[in-house]
């Protein structure tokens, strides 16, 4: 069972996404250049659903005792290496273990090398993987794809990362005369 700062940052994605969408809906409406390709939470870039789930992260209540910030800038190792960037960053303000968060759209790939590099930057902290599935046939069984990916052969290994039953959920974003997308999130931890 996950702890009540990842549920609370994991029950945020929901509302971000669709006040995302809202935002998209309204700045979009009537233009002439959003007529033909009309911007989506499918389609729109992570950085903007990322963005907007930092802003539901500062209205947060139960978060209110954390010092969150985004695209938080660290040096790997002893400081003077590349610099890095973490998506989302969640610490008490009065020290303590960092949480990283690092976001995308879902690929075993994007999983391992993100995990690996919060690894680096956290090792001692909790590090997570924020999964996007914005593809209506995946996002319908979310479940199903998450457990296939942990079998297959070259897919995630139990033994690098945690999935919780309850960070996985699938729902529906409306747009006014157009068909629902269905948008799922996975929120995985690094081992």
């Amino acid at each position: 069972m996950a702890g009540k700062i990842p549920r609370a940052v994991f029950a945020l994605v929901q509302p971000a996404v669709w006040s995302l969408a809202a935002r998209l809906l309204i700045l979009t409406t009537k233009r002439k250049g959003s007529q033909q390709h009309q911007p989506t939470v499918a389609t729109f870039y992570e950085t903007g659903l990322v963005t907007a789930l930092y802003e539901a992260l500062l209205m947060s209540p139960v978060l209110a005792h954390m010092e969150i910030r985004h695209e938080m800038s660290f040096k790997e190792g002893d400081g003077r290496g590349v610099l890095k960037r973490v998506d989302l960053w969640l610490r008490p303000h009065n020290g303590g273990y960092l949480i990283m968060i690092e976001a995308g759209d879902f690929a075993v790939g994007k999983v391992y090398f993100d995990l690996a590099k919060l690894k680096a930057l956290n090792p001692n902290g909790t590090n997570w993987f924020l999964a996007f599935f914005r593809d209506f046939s995946v996002a319908t069984d979310l479940l199903e794809e998450l457990n296939r990916s942990f079998e297959r052969l070259n897919g995630l290994e139990k033994t690098k990362v945690a999935m919780d039953l309850g960070l996985v959920a699938t729902f529906e974003v409306y747009r006014p005369g157009k068909q629902a997308d269905l948008f799922g999130i996975a929120l995985l931890r690094g081992k």
